[in-house]
């Protein structure tokens, strides 16, 4: 009799036993989901997820700061409305006044004198060089800017919960699958000992049905806490409740013929909101040399001030005891040194300008180059579904060719085993296949700007 083997044998099923027990403490050891379970389509997540992004609460903001400058532009072609009034009293040391040559008489002086003077003026400015129409015509196309970038923030947002979705899709999926493959090895394990019995079997080939089914408890384990960390952050990130729990539908994958990669660039050079933002730059640095050839310009405006003068101690004095002179003229003024000192001014203009041109066309090749990436990237996500179908479909008559070896004592235990886990790696690579498929279908929306434009 081997004893060593025996040794070895016993001391193996020890392991398994004590692995066993320990997993089922571990299990124990979990505390149970009492949360709400909240069922959610991808369409109903976008939607919850785009209302509750703080970072598109902050897009909005800047959206409302641009139209806020635009009030304020506009504001500047408002005539300019000032009121004062000034209280001041002298105090007169000299009580006597006699100009030699002018006055015959002294004049008595008081020893002191209170005067109110108050002011208002309306002026308004007629001709400016076309400086205010320039300014407001520049905040017009920061506030399209801004808008152009909230689109875009918007996308990335859509991007990133789409992704979260999906991730959390493919935790699913594997955990099914694994579910499976579990009750499947408990299964086997089963009818192996009932083998035993019969003396088809050894303990050998329990042992190896323990040790996988040990391994698929342990990547459930793994799996389910990935899943619960996934899902919190898709609660932070949709505004859920922490603890709510989500379920989520199948992606699916998209199918049909594929665009061409010229017709997506062309999309792209059309819908992307950096290169919409750039047409926009191209008008503001127009209108930014615009602007300081105006201040080579004259300036003509029109006023009216209104004057209070009182030189009595009472504010509002008898009458014919102040005056209020009004006076109506028009302003014209030039500063002549612009001629001159605007040169390096327009210089510089025409350097930003220039910085615009050249970085539109980096964001052109930047973007080009993007989308050729995705667009690869997705033919080969659609190439990888074809080939693991086919490795589906093999490993399932692999697995039914071995099964039935294996019950006519044709095959090994390990030979058995081997067949079942190629099985459940092929589905669990295609599943996973299939969501990266999606995933990458909609990055690539992204990327030629026409996510937003998707239901």
């Amino acid at each position: 009799m081997n004893y060593g083997k025996i040794l070895y044998m016993s001391e193996f099923s020890n392991t398994i036993r004590a692995a066993l027990l320990a997993l089922l403490l571990m299990i124990a050891a979990i505390p149970a989901w009492s949360q709400d379970t909240l069922h959610l389509s991808l369409q109903d997540a976008i939607q919850r997820g785009v209302d509750s992004s703080k970072e598109l609460r902050l897009s909005q903001a800047k959206v409302q700061e641009a139209m806020a400058r635009l009030s304020q532009a506009k504001d500047q072609k408002l005539p300019s409305i000032k009121a004062s009034l000034m209280a001041s009293e002298a105090y007169i040391p000299t009580r006597t006044l006699q100009i030699k040559g002018l006055m015959d008489k002294a004049m008595k002086l008081p020893s002191t004198s209170m005067i109110y003077l108050g002011t208002f003026g309306v002026n308004q400015a007629i001709f400016a060089g076309n400086k205010l129409k320039y300014a407001e015509e520049s905040a017009q196309l920061l506030q399209q800017i801004a808008g152009l970038e909230a689109q875009g923030d918007q996308e990335s947002v859509v991007l990133s919960i789409i992704q979260s979705y999906i991730n959390l899709f493919k935790i699913d999926e594997n955990l099914k699958i694994l579910h499976q493959n579990l009750q499947d090895v408990e299964g086997r394990l089963e009818e192996t000992i009932k083998f035993k019995d019969q003396g088809l079997a050894t303990e050998n080939d329990v042992l190896r049905f323990e040790l996988q089914k040990a391994n698929v408890q342990l990547s459930l384990i793994d799996l389910q806490n990935n899943r619960r960390v996934a899902n919190y952050a898709m609660d932070i990130l949709l505004g859920f409740p922490e603890q709510t729990i989500l379920q989520v539908d199948s992606v699916g994958h998209p199918g049909g013929e594929v665009i061409p990669l010229q017709t997506l660039i062309d999309s792209a050079m059309v819908n992307r909101q950096e290169l919409a933002a750039y047409r926009y730059r191209h008008q503001i640095s127009d209108l930014d040399i615009r602007n300081i050839k105006a201040d080579k310009l004259p300036t003509l405006g029109a006023g009216l001030t209104t004057y209070y003068l009182n030189p009595t101690k009472r504010l509002i004095p008898p009458a014919h005891s102040f005056l209020v002179p009004v006076t109506l003229g028009l302003n014209f003024s030039w500063n002549i040194s612009s001629l001159y000192t605007t040169k390096h001014r327009l210089s510089e203009a025409e350097i930003k300008r220039q910085e615009v041109q050249v970085s539109e066309q980096a964001t052109v090749d930047k973007i080009k180059v993007e989308v050729n990436k995705d667009y690869r990237a997705y033919l080969q996500s659609l190439e990888r579904i074809d080939v693991l179908k086919t490795a589906v479909a093999q490993a399932r008559e692999n697995d039914r060719i071995m099964e039935l070896k294996y019950r006519n004592q044709l095959a090994t235990t390990t030979d058995r085993i081997d067949a079942q886990t190629l099985l459940y790696q092929s589905l669990v690579n295609l599943g996973l296949a299939q969501a990266d498929a999606s995933a990458a279908y909609f990055q690539l929306l992204r990327s030629t700007g026409t996510l937003n434009d998707k239901p």
